[in-house]
């Protein structure tokens, strides 16, 4: 039986929202293009338009893109900033030794969580790390055989191949492991969501921050063992447990600049990444902000 622990959260720092207007008119305009992971899109949009609302010299165009296309762009310097929900592939890696390119400037916004999500009547309640790397990487693996009430082998669903999901799917459970497994490939999150919602028996690959306000999906808890050899028993996947370190796929959301010179750039990024509005934000839709403290109190 999952062992159930109520923690409650308290968001203790929040900037006041000073506005970003000068007290002179600019002279001149300021622009920066941004590109965005489609999988976080919809998470900053909403930050985007409140910093456009203060009245900031610095304009901002906001597109969306997958996070390989997005962070193409940015090695191409053919964009000012990108957001994405992942760090540099090997590939990636490999590509800017060969160029002589360093690592760019770039802020963590918030920490997320790989999660994979049923729906709300799906018979499956928890699953193990080891049983998901399995499943993925054995297309002979049975989870059917280990949940009795399954009617028939869960099909995955999963966003197309250049998301940041993928990348962290191989990052953080495959490591280093091919998928055998036949499946569900759409180009969206939103497509994955849809899919799970109108098939009980499937299994979403997404972020925690794609179930805010989703209640007919819910992400399952995963056991695992720790890098120090402890067996973790699931936890639910919360802000509580994500800080706690008690759930294994944890994502980071970053913010690259191009050039950490560009004042334009990294007034935006600051503007992310400081406590205030975005950090607010990012609490308020049920992932964990970067730059807050927080008190964990553990209730009766």
């Amino acid at each position: 039986m999952l062992k159930m622990m109520r923690i409650r959260l308290i968001f203790l720092i929040i900037a006041s929202f000073a506005s970003c207007t000068p007290k002179e008119a600019p002279t001149e305009e300021r622009k920066i293009l941004v590109y965005c992971d489609e999988a976080i899109y919809n998470l900053l949009l909403p930050c985007v338009k409140h910093y456009d609302s203060t009245g900031s010299v610095v304009k901002v165009t906001f597109r969306k893109t997958t996070a390989w296309d997005a962070m193409a762009k940015l090695l191409a310097r053919e964009t000012d900033a990108i957001i994405i929900a992942r760090d540099y592939t090997f590939y990636e890696d490999s590509l800017m030794k060969a160029f002589g390119v360093f690592p760019h400037t770039r802020l963590t916004l918030a920490y997320d969580a790989l999660v994979f999500y049923v729906a709300k009547d799906s018979p499956l309640d928890t699953l193990t790390h080891e049983q998901i790397k399995n499943y993925l990487t054995d297309k002979n693996y049975s989870l059917k055989r280990r949940y009795k009430q399954l009617p028939s082998e869960p099909i995955i669903a999963v966003n197309s191949p250049m998301s940041s999901e993928l990348v962290n799917l191989n990052y953080l459970v495959l490591r280093g492991g091919k998928i055998e497994r036949p499946v569900k490939i759409f180009q969206t999150h939103d497509s994955v969501k849809n899919y799970v919602k109108a098939n009980p028996y499937a299994i979403g690959i997404g972020y925690l921050s794609h179930l805010f306000a989703e209640p007919e999906l819910r992400a399952l808890p995963v056991s695992f063992v720790d890098s120090t050899g402890k067996y973790v028993f699931p936890h639910n996947v919360n802000q509580p447990n994500i800080l706690r370190e008690l759930y294994p796929y944890i994502v980071k959301h970053y913010i690259y600049v191009l050039d950490k010179l560009n004042d334009n750039a990294m007034t935006f990024a600051r503007y992310l990444y400081n406590p205030g509005f975005a950090q607010k934000f990012f609490f308020e839709h049920g992932i964990v902000p970067s730059n807050a403290e927080f008190r964990l109190i553990e209730e009766e």
